[in-house]
């Protein structure tokens, strides 16, 4: 018998896949699995990529360090980029240097679209998963209005934090909780190098307000919180009435849970879905696209169960940020001013504008160095 070719052996060891969810993650995840030789096919329950909009659009600048490959192509999605950030409280105000940009959400996630189907994915739209018969999955087409049978080798579930998959699977942490986000597009007078971010029980108790203006005149202002999100937007905007609001959006967000299961036979979870998301800002970009990274090569290696293992490190500073938005809850507005007043040194500063969230391991070791008067604010975890 003739030897195979390395391109026949690929298509011996190619696998149909089917993600649920044409978000960014799920896409760059169909991205990285179609461009090994893989059979993906996307399911998008909306009739667009990037709608609707359920996300602010922050990245650190780590976005260029952990994607080097994405970093030259920024201009398909990029608003703005920030140079600082102002903090404030009921009695103190500090502005941080750090890089940041904004992005268009709807660019944002359509480039990852674009992306996936340049490497041979193919994206269902308007096509949502209903259920599980076996080993099917039931999808539902929206525009025929007919149920399609798929059975793929691999299922992976991108759909959200509410993720109908993961349940479906038995995969969703059934302890997980959420917080419940609004954000308006604003009309007014802005800064458009710097966004605005205000702590306290008189902004938002448990969470905080952020003002990130996309140009001089149009600004993205919201919140979250575990309970009466829209109640507490009210408030914030009664004392803005410089500001008319051009549109609303809403979504929910998943808190981190450290024992959520990424794998259950043959479905494995990523993104929201999985609750890869930073307590302390509720940032799921990110640490989403990198699971992508380390599901993609787990199921390009055949080795599925290192999923679990290879995004050990992604867990361990989700985890990081868990206890950190444990000991913010716990925060009095003197606490506030108490962290904005060590926070407004040089010396702080200097490390701020050189390690982000999203690489907060050598961050919080380099501030605890710095300043270990932050380690007064510990009490707060016990």
């Amino acid at each position: 018998m003739d030897q195979l070719t390395s391109k026949e052996q690929a298509a011996l060891r190619a696998k149909s896949i089917a993600i649920i969810g044409a978000g960014p993650i799920g896409c760059y995840t169909a991205h990285l699995l179609a461009k090994a030789g893989h059979n993906v096919e996307v399911f998008e329950e909306h009739q667009q990529i990037g709608n609707p909009i359920q996300c602010t659009g922050l990245l650190t600048a780590d976005f260029d360090k952990f994607f080097p490959d994405l970093k030259d192509q920024k201009h398909n999605f990029l608003v703005s980029t920030f140079k600082s950030v102002t903090v404030k409280t009921k009695n103190k105000s500090i502005k941080i240097p750090q890089k940041e940009y904004l992005v268009c959400r709807t660019k944002f996630d359509q480039f990852f679209g674009k992306l996936a189907t340049k490497s041979g994915a193919k994206i269902h739209l308007n096509h949502s998963f209903r259920r599980k018969e076996g080993n099917s999955l039931i999808i539902k087409d929206s525009i025929n209005k007919e149920e399609k049978f798929f059975t793929p080798d691999i299922v992976i579930a991108a759909d959200g934090p509410l993720s109908k998959t993961a349940k479906a699977f038995n995969i969703f942490h059934k302890l997980r909780t959420n917080y419940y986000g609004i954000q308006a597009v604003v009309e007014g007078k802005f800064n458009e190098d710097n966004f605005d971010v205000f702590f306290g029980e008189q902004f938002c108790k448990d969470f905080f307000v952020w003002v990130v203006p996309e140009s001089q005149t149009t600004a993205r202002v919201g919140l979250c919180s575990k309970k009466n999100s829209k109640a507490i937007f009210d408030q914030f905007m009664k004392k803005h009435k410089e500001w008319t609001i051009k549109e609303m959006q809403a979504g929910v967000i998943p808190i981190f849970h450290n024992d959520q299961i990424l794998q259950s036979k043959n479905c494995f979870v990523v993104g929201d879905a999985a609750g890869q998301v930073k307590a302390t800002t509720l940032g799921g970009l990110i640490p989403g696209l990198r699971a992508a990274e380390k599901l993609a090569t787990a199921i390009n290696n055949h080795n599925y169960r290192s999923y679990q293992s290879k995004s050990l490190k992604i867990r361990i500073e989700l985890q990081l940020h868990k206890q950190i938005r444990k000991v913010m809850d716990n925060f009095s507005d003197q606490d506030w001013d108490s962290l904005l007043t060590l926070t407004n040194q040089q010396k702080v500063k200097d490390i701020m504008s050189q390690y982000s969230r999203d690489n907060p391991i050598p961050l919080i070791t380099k501030l605890l160095i710095k300043e270990p008067r932050y380690l007064k604010f510990l009490k707060h975890l016990f």
